[in-house]
């Protein structure tokens, strides 16, 4: 939109004739005039119209085409009499560019202006027509580089061994993260042999073939999204953890599931470290903890701990209690995986009920410390 702007200002500084450029949905998108709000009408009107150009009141009207799609409306001042000449040469050099704009797109530049919110939905209907796309069924994987992306390597690797479907996209967001954008129907079907054999195996329950089942869906996403994590590490050396969406079937909501991806990997970084990969619809209590205000996260935590919050366990006591609760608060069990005795495990627990004034072999007090762990990590998040 900068150097539509910049054309018109041009124009108009050589002309002295003002100028507005109007997009197909009727938004102003770039003025060498004062854009009044009573031409909002007349420019719809044009538009719904079969003429190329016409004038109304204190203006010629211009349609703009490329690619046989009407991209803009432009409105050109009629109060000088080569106004008319002006407007159409003005049109011709805003359809030049136009074209040489759309020469050089690629879909991973259309994906990555799409999911940011870059195109207006006259330039997506455009784009998508241009590069012969369709809809189809996809869910969106955003995937966190722990070292970085110090070179395209990284990035051709994902193209091309899971984005080589015609209506799968690839992009890099920045330098530590990439976009998966996948035609969903080929993950189940690649993945649904293996699942239909491990829901066999033990149960004489009938094969799920139906490609809208949701329990299909969400496991072949999952079981996808762990290929990815384990196959870019193998193959591309690179430590990464994923974030993945729901499905979506039309352009117009492959924003929504970029951003539930990355709310995902962002939930995950904060309360789920431990886990490769994340489900938007699975992030359980750490989305409820996500949109708590700070201040009462503040007051909850000096509710439970006071002014000695427990932000500094060391580790042997951090892995103490991730065993602890993996385990389901059984200290038999804990013990063995952990290599000690009874007594000892014991005994640390008791010393952490010193310092943090709650007794996690109860119920009810490892609910409070896991909900304040979380809390805590939340609060960190933020500061």
């Amino acid at each position: 939109m900068k150097k539509f702007q910049t054309i018109l200002e041009e124009v108009m500084e050589i002309s002295r004739i003002p100028m507005i450029l109007y997009d197909a949905d009727g938004n102003c998108v770039a003025s060498a005039a004062n854009a009044g709000i009573e031409l909002a009408d007349s420019v719809q009107e044009f538009l719904q119209s079969d003429v190329d150009s016409q004038s109304l009141g204190t203006y010629h009207y211009f349609k703009i085409v490329c690619s046989d799609t009407l991209s803009y409306v432009l409105l050109v001042s009629n109060y000088t009499s080569d106004s008319f000449t002006i407007g159409r040469l003005t049109v011709c050099q805003l359809k030049h560019l136009l074209e040489s704009q759309e020469d050089s797109i690629t879909k991973s530049g259309f994906i990555r202006n799409l999911v940011n919110g870059a195109l207006t939905p006259s330039e997506i209907s455009r784009q998508i027509k241009r590069l012969k796309l369709s809809p189809a069924r996809w869910a969106a994987f955003v995937i966190e580089c722990d070292e970085g992306l110090e070179d395209s390597y990284t990035f051709h690797f994902l193209d091309h061994a899971f984005a080589g479907h015609k209506m799968d996209f690839c992009c890099e967001l920045d330098e530590t993260h990439l976009l998966l954008i996948k035609d969903s129907s080929n993950i189940i079907k690649e993945f649904k042999s293996s699942l239909n054999s491990s829901k066999a195996r033990g149960s004489r329950r009938k094969k799920i073939d139906d490609p809208d089942d949701a329990e299909q869906i969400s496991a072949s996403l999952k079981t996808f999204a762990q290929t990815l994590v384990d196959t870019l590490r193998a193959e591309a050396l690179v430590q990464t953890h994923i974030g993945y969406s729901t499905t979506a079937d039309s352009f117009a909501q492959l924003p929504r599931i970029y951003r539930e991806a990355s709310t995902a990997l962002k939930i995950r970084r904060t309360f789920f470290a431990e886990r490769d990969t994340i489900a938007y619809d699975k992030l359980g209590i750490g989305r409820l903890i996500e949109e708590l205000p700070i201040d009462l996260c503040n007051a909850f935590l000096y509710e439970i701990f006071g002014t000695h919050v427990p932000d500094d366990l060391d580790e042997e006591t951090q892995n103490t209690i991730q065993k602890f609760y993996e385990n389901n608060l059984n200290i038999s069990e804990t013990a063995r995986q952990l290599y000690l005795h009874r007594n000892t495990l014991v005994y640390r627990l008791e010393r952490l009920e010193k310092m943090i004034g709650l007794d996690i072999r109860k119920f009810e007090d490892a609910m409070t410390f896991k909900l304040s762990m979380m809390v805590l990590a939340h609060v960190r998040e933020h500061v």
